[in-house]
């Protein structure tokens, strides 16, 4: 509860702000930093969205083996 209540309490308020904004048009929430980091981009986009997916190959190529073998199952492709 220490760490959970906040990381809650924090997405409320993220989202929250985002539903009484006119300007956002839709917000995606990952489950880790591991499912955006992994491709090969550079570390300072504008925005992360769905073409930021973890690249599997990109992965096997660097052996993270974490990444290889607990997103197959959680990719949209």
């Amino acid at each position: 509860a220490e760490l959970l209540d906040p990381a809650v309490k924090g997405t409320l308020n993220v989202l929250n702000s985002c539903a009484n904004s006119s300007s956002i048009k839709r917000v995606v929430l990952t489950s880790s930093i591991a499912a955006v980091t992994y491709n090969g981009k550079p570390r300072t986009p504008d925005v992360v969205d769905e073409s930021w997916f973890t690249d599997l190959d990109y992965c096997r190529g660097l052996k993270v083996c974490v990444c290889v073998s607990l997103l197959p199952p959680l990719m949209p492709y």
